[in-house]
């Protein structure tokens, strides 16, 4: 999967990893680590390290998971 990576999506995805926020969407969200990793593509350790700001998201990933953020707050359709 290749598409160009929005700046703001990128942003996003930082400042929520960064702030904990994304941590607290996951887990209110009931998702395991796995499972977020698993829908990104990346390793469950990869996220943790993100949720931990240990590293941050970058690229398409970044936006993958941002999206997944985002989903997860609007909750179920």
């Amino acid at each position: 999967m290749e598409f160009d990576v929005d700046p703001v999506e990128l942003a996003d995805a930082r400042a929520m990893a960064a702030s904990g926020a994304a941590r607290r969407i996951r887990v209110a969200s009931r998702l395991s680590l796995s499972e977020v990793a698993r829908e990104v593509g990346v390793t469950p350790a990869a996220v943790q390290k993100w949720e931990t700001a240990v590293m941050l998201p970058k690229g398409e990933r970044a936006v993958l998971y941002v999206r997944l953020l985002r989903r997860l707050l609007k909750g179920p359709s």
